[in-house]
C-alpha cells in the first residue's frame, strides 16, 4: 500500500466547476483568464491547509479567493 502526500490527494480530480466554454475542470489543468488588461496562465491546485481549491498565479502566489471559473478558459496540457 503506498503512502499518499496530502497535497497530491486530489491530483487530476474534477474539482466541480467549467470553463468559459463548457470544459470539465480538474486539478493540475492551466487555465487563461483577464486580469487587470492582461491573460495569464494560471494553474489550479489543491491546497490541504486551506481544504480548497485556487489558482496558483506564474509566480507562485496562491490566490485564497472563491475562484469564478465561468471566466476561465481551460488550456490543454
Amino acid at each position: 500500500m503506498s503512502k499518499q502526500v496530502p497535497g497530491d490527494l486530489f491530483k487530476g480530480q474534477f474539482i466541480g466547476m467549467y470553463d468559459v466554454n463548457g470544459n470539465a475542470l480538474h486539478e493540475g489543468d492551466s487555465v487563461r483568464l483577464y486580469y487587470k488588461g492582461e491573460f495569464p496562465i494560471c494553474k489550479i491546485v489543491y491546497v490541504p491547509e486551506w481544504a480548497m481549491f485556487c489558482l496558483q498565479w506564474p509566480d507562485g502566489y496562491q490566490n485564497k479567493f472563491p475562484m469564478n471559473a465561468e471566466r476561465y478558459e481551460r488550456i490543454k496540457n
